[in-house]
């Protein structure tokens, strides 16, 4: 095991002064509140501007609609809240008559989703369609316990990121309960203090030393907070907050759309982050500017590239499902947002953009048709996530052959490159491993890991050095990637050097040949000199079970079409489905704190470098391939379902597919 000292100094030689600055800054401002026992000021009569809200659509929830569902799970998790009754990251909590805002027997993380008040929506939502003074009370409560028991500015309540989301939280409640707040006087009093003072706390102590989706979402709030408050300060909130995020999204926001952590669902969040920013502005007298209505539209494309058929975004590094919203929903505001029919990919309007966008949204948003273009295969060069797709048949393949993570921003990073998912007939067949939880340990280890992807491991090694929570030392850095569209299909290749450091240094490379008729042909080269071991992993969705039909070929029993899996190049192979003892295998997550047992296939190739191995998956059959030696490389000769396929596979230039 490495040491400690080690991991530490690969991590931090990536920081910028800045970001080591920045940090220094906040925990010496940390320690002094802490010794001087600051304290949170109290009351202070604070105006809001006559403002338009966010959520417009709230009057309308109890109307009949295709979000009737989504309001009933709405009202139903508020009637739990008011019974004091937390369900965070898939762990329930009953606290009874007043939140443990401190518990030290659940996770940081799920101690933050307490101090975000995210429940704030369903609160109000359950207002519109049922007691309005029940679901104000609740509020009421809830938030006088925290201003109670967080009056010192210190802890979990008073970190920057736990402030941006309350604050945007409690707007929305001070503006959904007006007419409460006008005959409780005292407590709206003391609510608009203390959102005005945390907005004036985060001004002072934004996170510049993380930076990314927390730094955009500290700008949301300050953005929010100086659009709905009246006075000379709030403005500075505002206007130095556009003046960053342009700055930041310049930077994060990448040529191709995707955000710049490469992780979909932290895409997801800030795309709806810019949403609404935009929409505050829009509303409230003020024109978006252009580069942010670009940046927004850019991310909307993206989006529109990456999404499977079965329309949730794929389980790429750091991304749950529960985490943000539903990709459709986002497609339908944005669609609005712009008045952009393209972006509507499916029928599907829920809860978010009724709110957003009430009942004049929905009558102009289904009055559009669904866009039926069949999206394009594309290679997003910038993010390295290279997508092949036959919308028609409901294929889809994302490979990522990009950066694990931006330079100094290691947090959501995976040892995950060349690994991809794959969906066959609208369902997804094989996946991501997912995310269980933040929490350094043994789950958080083993879903950053190379053998919880479907990419190569070597030596029992992570291709780029994960650790502890959110760091990464040494990183594999990809190399010579290529995008080849052909007449029938696509062939795509990618490199990394993540094995280089190792005593046996050796890299990988990986060629993905797509035939349009229903042939995926994953091809490894390990490329070096010497003796090692190496392991190839597929991990499948728990619904599908390779079933062995003669020594390297697996039948995929579960899927909506038949498939079947060809091995080549390998000497032996292990199915490994829910192992606990270490290391652990065969688990998948799609959401914080769901655990689910599915079947890990591992391939094991010869160890005399240089090693070519790969396997076929095809409709319909089992495929036959053959491995010759040529002059400058290697030709693989692939026979399954619509003839025979050729790949040539020379050391050096592009790979040919006939």
């Amino acid at each position: 095991m490495r040491s400690r000292w080690h991991l530490w100094l690969w991590t931090v030689r990536y920081l910028t002064l800045a970001q080591v600055s920045a940090r220094t800054g906040r925990i010496v401002r940390r320690r002094w509140r802490t010794a001087c026992r600051a304290r949170a000021s109290g009351q202070a009569d604070r105006r809001l501007r006559l403002l338009i809200p966010l959520y417009v659509g709230l009057g309308d929830c109890a109307a009949d609609g295709p979000w009737r569902t989504d309001v009933g799970i709405a009202d139903e998790r508020a009637r739990e809240i008011a019974r004091g009754r937390f369900t965070f990251l898939g762990r329930l909590i009953e606290f009874g008559a007043e939140p443990r805002w401190d518990d030290p027997h659940v996770s940081q993380l799920w101690r933050y989703h307490l101090h975000y008040f995210d429940y704030v929506t369903d609160l109000l939502v359950a207002s519109s369609v049922g007691d309005p003074s029940t679901a104000y009370r609740a509020f009421r409560e809830l938030a006088e316990s925290w201003l109670e028991h967080n009056a010192l500015k210190n802890g979990d309540g008073w970190h920057p990121y736990t402030i941006s989301v309350r604050v945007a939280n409690w707007l929305h409640a001070a503006v959904a309960f007006e007419a409460q707040l006008k005959l409780d006087e005292a407590f709206r009093q003391r609510l608009l203090g203390s959102t005005y003072e945390q907005a004036r706390f985060l001004a002072s102590d934004l996170e510049l030393d993380v930076r990314g989706n927390h730094l955009l979402k500290n700008l949301r709030a300050l953005a929010l907070a100086g659009i709905a408050f009246e006075g000379a300060e709030p403005q500075a909130w505002l206007g130095r907050a556009l003046a960053m995020l342009e700055r930041e999204l310049a930077e994060q926001v990448l040529p191709d759309g995707g955000h710049f952590e490469r992780a979909p669902g932290y895409h997801t969040v800030v795309l709806q982050d810019i949403l609404e920013i935009c929409l505050a502005l829009k509303r409230n007298g003020r024109t978006p500017p252009a580069w942010l209505d670009g940046a927004l539209r850019a991310m909307l494309d993206y989006l529109v590239a990456i999404l499977p058929p079965a329309g949730r975004v794929p389980l790429l590094k750091d991304t749950t499902w529960d985490a943000a919203r539903a990709p459709d929903d986002l497609l339908a505001a944005g669609a609005l947002y712009f008045a952009e029919p393209r972006f509507k990919r499916s029928e599907a309007f829920g809860l978010y953009p009724l709110l957003a966008f009430g009942l004049p949204g929905w009558h102009r948003f289904r009055g559009w048709p669904v866009e039926r273009e069949p999206r394009a295969s594309s290679a997003l060069v910038a993010s390295g996530h290279h997508v092949m797709r036959d919308d028609a048949r409901g294929d889809f393949l994302i490979l990522d052959v990009g950066r694990p993570c931006p330079d100094y921003l290691p947090a959501h990073a995976h040892a995950d490159l060349l690994s991809y998912e794959l969906t066959v007939g609208g369902e997804r067949i094989v996946v991501d491993s997912g995310v269980y939880e933040y929490a350094a340990g043994a789950w958080r280890d083993y879903f950053r890991s190379t053998r919880a992807h479907n990419t190569v491991e070597v030596e029992g090694e992570d291709q780029s050095e994960v650790w502890s929570s959110f760091r990464v030392a040494r990183r594999a850095r990809p190399r010579a990637v290529l995008w080849r569209p052909q007449r029938d299909g696509i062939v795509a290749q990618g490199e990394h050097d993540g094995y280089a450091r190792l005593a046996v240094p050796l890299h990988h490379r990986r060629t993905v040949a797509w035939a349009k008729a229903g042939v995926w042909l994953f091809v490894d080269e390990l490329r070096g000199r010497g003796r090692t071991s190496a392991a190839s992993h597929v991990h499948f969705h728990p619904r599908i079970e390779p079933e062995p039909d003669g020594d390297a070929s697996w039948r995929l029993a579960g899927g909506p079409v038949p498939l079947w899996l060809t091995a080549f190049g390998h000497q032996a192979h292990t199915l490994c489905r829910g192992r606990m003892e270490t290391p652990r295998q065969g688990w998948y997550s799609e959401r914080f704190g769901e655990l689910v047992a599915n079947t890990v296939l591992t391939l094991r190739p010869e160890a005399t470098l240089p090693v070519i191995c790969g396997y076929v998956i095809a409709r319909a059959g089992r495929a036959s391939v053959s491995v010759t030696p040529t002059e400058d490389g290697h030709r693989l000769s692939i026979i399954a379902i619509g003839g025979e396929h050729v790949l040539d596979l020379p050391h050096q230039g592009p790979p040919e597919l006939t």
